[in-house]
């Protein structure tokens, strides 16, 4: 017939409509709108590290109004995300921004130099490349052409352009993102609890388009017109108090997980930790121990001083952490 047709079973087909009876649109909830991160045509140019950021504020204070905190889209996270100290040099085309050089011409290099001097010497060296990118401002040390770039600085939730699993994490920091991230233009925190849940994972599996490896694709538009069924105010009020201590418990044990890893970098000489270490809250004491053993091999062995240290360490900072842990599980199951 003309109708059209799925190879799912008829409880599969009957729980698809029923979300979607149930659901409104994603834009219909107080116009939210999903963006793409910023695509600078030569990362090399414009996204910078704490050293490189340090130095050329050095050398003109005036440029940190536009150097902005970005997010890759491996630092997007499940409720937080873990920012790792990463810069954007913004400047938006003259197309969108009144700069002080937008109309001046063959002139407006030098009024660029003389107002960001230590940006110009930092760009000069690459503008051959900048001038061929394709997505290039008016002038060549410029971003392109971009409607939305006041809603980096507002709150939104950010997520990745390729997703192995939910991770829908808030922004009140007014970070940027990189052009494998995307973001929603909202704070709504029944929608993040909407979008992480296992239920909306479910949906999309079914609905957003598949990836090398299974992964899912979250282009925009598709984005847009999730079904997101509107909470009754109690629900609402119980989801956004799990949600906040969420975000809580997650950004301490992100903080504990950097702060631990540099320790063993620096007491350890463990400079590339294994995915057994990266999950710390998941290892009992002697797993700790042990894993540390493996690593630094039989030419480094630990001293008993070593070893009681890692003992003492694990008590004061994962001991809390695997606390948290469960305090997470117990409330996403809730949610």
């Amino acid at each position: 017939s003309g109708e059209g047709w799925q190879l799912e079973p008829v409880e599969v087909v009957q729980l698809l409509n029923k979300i979607r009876r149930a659901g409104k649109p994603l834009t219909e909830l107080g116009g939210v709108k999903a963006y793409r991160g910023i695509l600078t045509g030569l990362n090399e140019a414009f996204l910078i590290d704490d050293d490189r950021k340090r130095k050329l504020i050095a050398e003109h204070e005036g440029c940190t109004e536009v150097i902005k905190p970005y997010l890759r889209g491996s630092d997007l996270g499940r409720w937080n995300s873990d920012w790792a100290h990463l810069w954007m040099i913004v400047l938006p085309s003259s197309n969108d921004r009144a700069w002080p050089w937008a109309d001046l011409g063959e002139a407006a290099e030098a009024k660029f130099k003389a107002e960001y001097p230590s940006l110009h010497r930092h760009l000069k060296p690459l503008e051959e490349p900048l001038r061929k990118r394709q997505d290039k401002g008016r002038y060549w040390w410029e971003l392109r052409s971009c409607a939305y770039w006041d809603a980096f600085e507002k709150p939104k939730i950010f997520y990745q352009e390729i997703q192995f699993h939910p991770a829908y994490s808030l922004d009140v920091e007014g970070r940027f993102g990189n052009n494998k991230t995307f973001f929603l233009s909202t704070d709504d925190l029944f929608l993040l609890t909407i979008l992480n849940s296992p239920l909306m994972w479910w949906h999309n599996w079914r609905y957003l388009p598949h990836m090398k490896d299974e992964a899912l694709s979250p282009v925009a538009f598709r984005m847009e017109e999730l079904p997101i069924a509107e909470p009754t105010p109690s629900i609402r009020e119980a989801a956004e108090t799990a949600v906040q201590r969420l975000i809580e418990t997650t950004s301490h044990r992100q903080q504990t997980q950097r702060t631990l890893l540099d320790w063993l970098r620096v007491e350890y000489a463990i400079e590339k930790p294994s995915n057994k270490l990266l999950a710390l809250t998941e290892l009992d004491s002697n797993t700790w121990v042990s894993e540390v053993k493996r690593i630094r091999g039989k030419k480094h062995p630990l001293s008993a001083a070593g070893l009681h240290a890692m003992r003492d360490e694990y008590t004061r900072t994962i001991e809390p952490a695997r606390a948290l842990a469960a305090e997470t599980l117990t409330l996403e199951r809730t949610l």
